[in-house]
């Protein structure tokens, strides 16, 4: 059953006010789609397909038109669908404390020359780059914000607080998904993250990307039992952020297209935009305006 529009609002000023919903940039809320657990089995992972999220979330929740095109980076190249153009679905489980993410994505000269073993290196290639922060509260994020720690300190700073992935299509190695940080032995693995991605075609190539990884409020990295993984429930706020790289040479960025416009988002998480988790039993496009109003408002 659908919340009310004063429920509705009485919990966006309880989150405004006691959660920190200016911690991130913008006055524009995005909304993420709960996946209920007896929805999850009509998602495949593997399929290669975004057919399946159409038929389970619905409508794409971001396309390319929501994106800016940096002038500033390699050509600049601005929003052209002939050159590039995606569609982007988010969502997320309660069960498995999980945030998921789709992106078909149609490019006109498709860049992958990956020889495996490395996923930082996917940023070097057309990818995907997807950044959360579960617990909305901001801060250097991988940069060392001290810079009096020793090594070992920003070794257990890097990516604790919010974290970084980068997704990409076919693989040698069969990882398609790849988070950043010393952690990477364990929190790129089932039950905390899973993903694949593939392409098809060339000029244009059609890349569809399918993931899910687990947000954290704390990760330590050398200790699973003791990280605190965020947890998601109905009407939370998080950030997150995606930017999407587009090469059509290897070495020099053809176009490169971020959610928030900001600069450096791979350090300071307090420039990424907001998201909220909706319920499976949603809310009127009513109730999400409305909200969007109040947020911008504090």
């Amino acid at each position: 059953m659908k919340k009310t529009f004063l429920a509705v609002l009485a919990l966006s000023l309880v989150i405004g006010l006691a959660g920190g919903a200016g911690a991130h940039i913008g006055g524009k809320i995005y909304n993420w789609y709960e996946i209920a657990d007896a929805d999850l089995g009509g998602i495949d992972l593997r399929d290669g397909s975004s057919a399946d999220w159409e038929n389970v979330v619905g409508d794409p929740s971001l396309y390319a038109t929501d994106f800016y095109a940096d002038p500033t980076v390699g050509d600049g190249a601005q929003y052209d669908p002939a050159d590039l153009d995606y569609k982007i679905w988010l969502g997320w489980n309660e069960t498995g404390n999980h945030t998921y993410l789709c992106m078909e994505r149609v490019d006109d000269v498709y860049v992958n020359e990956y020889a495996g073993g490395s996923a930082g290196d996917f940023w070097k290639y057309d990818s995907i780059e997807f950044m959360i922060d579960g617990d909305h509260t901001g801060g250097d994020y991988t940069g060392s914000a001290d810079k009096n720690w020793t090594a070992e300190e920003q070794k257990l700073n890097n990516n604790r607080t919010a974290q970084q992935y980068l997704a990409m299509g076919d693989t040698p190695d069969g990882v398609n998904v790849g988070y950043l940080g010393a952690a990477a032995d364990w929190v790129n693995k089932v039950p905390y993250a899973d993903g694949y991605g593939k392409t098809v075609g060339q000029g244009p190539a059609t890349t569809v990307l399918e993931f899910y990884v687990t947000p954290f409020d704390d990760l330590i990295w050398n200790s699973p039992a003791d990280s605190k993984a965020t947890v998601l429930a109905p009407g939370k706020i998080m950030g997150f952020q995606i930017s999407c790289p587009d090469w059509d040479v290897p070495g020099t960025y053809h176009a490169f297209h971020t959610l928030s416009g900001q600069a450096a988002t791979w350090r300071y998480a307090e420039r990424f935009v907001d998201g909220r988790l909706i319920g499976a039993g949603g809310g009127t496009a009513v109730e999400n305006d409305s909200w969007g109003r109040i947020k911008a408002s504090f």
